[in-house]
């Protein structure tokens, strides 16, 4: 069952927007949710399409690929009907076929942000909390190169690809229908040098724009340094989707890789850390005249 302001499987289905990565987490959903239909433990399946136990859990929490073999024999055990066959059937196509990512390498998309940034572009809002820049999906193309050049370390293919990867999903997200995005930022990121001042000041505009261009589907708030408000020890962001089959999650990064949170605990513990933040930020409506500050005193 689902609410009615979530999408069904179904109905993703035939959304031109899909993700391949949303899809294959809708899909682990789907079926698990037949087996125990089905009245079948997960070790009882697992004999079924010859995996181990561990291998069957990690089908069913999305980190494993369903291969077609072992997929159409889960279904025959699980006595579904005809129409779930067919939509199970179009659901591991769907999640297998290529996304606008493929053609990016290791070097440029790693393995452990290849889920997040397939993943963004599905939710219903993006919360994020930055303590060191701005967020990727709002930087300007010279503040963006600025930072994106310092951690390629000048090489400069490199910084091109990262820099088109960085456009594309700006692309993906601003799409009519894509997420929003509710950024609280410390004023620290507003202070921190990428580039010269010019690169700054261009951030800073181009953030103005951005809030006062996309209808509200961008909110951002600042936390002044000098308010008392508990903060955690990095940034974080919060995924929130209206899809059946796909809770919210959490992603954060750390030196060398990434860490997702999916168990209800720690992203109910984000939730209320990303609401305690908003309320002690100033208000959204005086970012704008606090971007205008900024600017002056740039110079």
């Amino acid at each position: 069952m689902h609410s009615s302001n979530v999408t069904s499987i179904a109905e993703y289905l035939d959304d031109v927007d899909r993700s391949p990565t949303a899809l294959q987490l809708m899909l682990a959903y789907h079926l698990k949710g037949l087996r125990e239909e089905a009245g079948l433990s997960p070790a009882e399946a697992a004999k079924v399409i010859e995996t181990s136990p561990s291998q069957m859990s990690r089908l069913e929490n999305g980190k494993r690929r369903w291969q077609r073999r072992g997929l159409e024999a889960a279904l025959l055990i699980y006595g579904v009907s005809p129409a779930d066959v067919d939509l199970t059937l179009r659901l591991l196509e769907a999640s297998t076929r290529p996304d606008w990512t493929a053609g990016f390498g290791s070097d440029v998309l790693p393995e452990w942000f290849q889920q997040f940034v397939g993943l963004e572009r599905a939710a219903k809002e993006l919360r994020c909390f930055e303590t060191r820049a701005f967020p990727g999906l709002l930087q300007c193309e010279s503040y963006a190169h600025a930072i994106v050049e310092g951690d390629a370390m000048g090489q400069t293919s490199l910084v091109r690809r990262r820099l088109k990867l960085r456009a594309e999903r700006q692309k993906q997200v601003f799409r009519p229908n894509g997420p929003t995005i509710w950024v609280v930022l410390e004023e620290g990121v507003l202070q921190r040098p990428f580039g010269d001042r010019h690169v700054m000041r261009a951030q800073l505009l181009h953030l103005k724009d951005v809030l006062e261009s996309n209808d509200q589907k961008v909110v951002a708030q600042i936390l002044p340094t000098n308010l008392g408000v508990s903060r955690p020890s990095g940034s974080f962001t919060y995924l929130q989707f209206a899809l059946e089959g796909l809770s919210d999650k959490v992603y954060t990064e750390h030196p060398g890789g990434a860490t997702y949170y999916d168990e209800k605990k720690d992203v109910n513990r984000h939730h209320a850390t990303f609401d305690r933040l908003s309320a002690g930020a100033l208000d959204p409506e005086l970012t704008l005249g606090y971007l205008d500050k900024a600017l002056r005193d740039l110079g």
